[in-house]
């Protein structure tokens, strides 16, 4: 037996998994070997020192960011498995940049729309031919997204808890964001709970057009209710 094979065996000697005639050409080599029986005594020695260290506990929130992590790599995967998943996540993305984009100008938008609503309303009557039409069903250009069922407890805390979730369009939870001055993301045992809380709830799609789209909402926990903005 060669030393570059014996020095694959050491290992595996110290646990106990090797044929005995395997073993009993190991040992009939360290008897002779002086370099390979040193590797041996160092690696037992190694070996020795590891198994008297005290066990380390992982960290609490590990399963959690474990969890999240998997979320989003099962995302991933999708996103990969056809063309179709890939043209559908990158619309979504983009979907999302451009709602964000547009939210500073939205307001202004919608104010100057529900003017000219308005003043079309007050005006449509003057050039009616009074032509009606039934089972006439109004439609909308969007809805935002909502909440479709959580396992939410309420009293969990005494404040309020305001968390921004980002939703693609299938109703999966992307990822979430904690707004400015909420302090109960500094308490470890609490960010757990609601993490996994969201992990656990189900989502409404916003819509374009009556087509699915990513979106965000804005959910506020109280002692009594449950508060959903788009």
């Amino acid at each position: 037996m060669k030393c570059r094979t014996v020095r694959e065996y050491i290992s595996s000697s110290l646990d106990g998994r090797i044929r005995k005639t395997e073993l009993k050409e190991l040992r009939h080599h360290l008897a002779r070997c002086p370099g390979c029986a040193l590797h041996f005594h160092q690696t037992q020695k190694l070996r020795t020192t590891m198994q008297t260290l005290p066990a380390r506990r992982p960290p609490k929130e590990l399963a959690t960011n474990l969890r999240v992590i998997a979320s989003q790599q099962q995302i991933v995967r999708q996103r990969h498995s056809s063309i179709t998943s890939s043209v559908r996540y990158w619309r979504g993305n983009v979907q999302l940049w451009l709602s964000n984009l547009m939210r500073p100008v939205a307001l202004p938008f919608a104010g100057g729309l529900v003017s000219a609503f308005f003043l079309f309303s007050m005006m449509a009557p003057m050039y009616s031919n009074n032509v009606y039409y039934e089972n006439d069903v109004p439609t909308m250009l969007t809805t935002t997204a909502g909440l479709k069922s959580s396992p939410v407890s309420f009293g969990i805390s005494k404040r309020d808890i305001v968390v921004d979730v980002f939703i693609d369009g299938e109703g999966r939870l992307l990822d979430y964001a904690v707004p400015d001055g909420q302090v109960w993301q500094f308490d470890p045992n609490l960010k757990r709970c609601i993490e996994n809380t969201l992990l656990c709830t189900q989502f409404e799609p916003a819509t374009m057009f009556g087509l699915p789209k990513s979106g965000k909402i804005r959910i506020t926990l109280r002692r009594n209710e449950v508060d959903v903005q788009g």
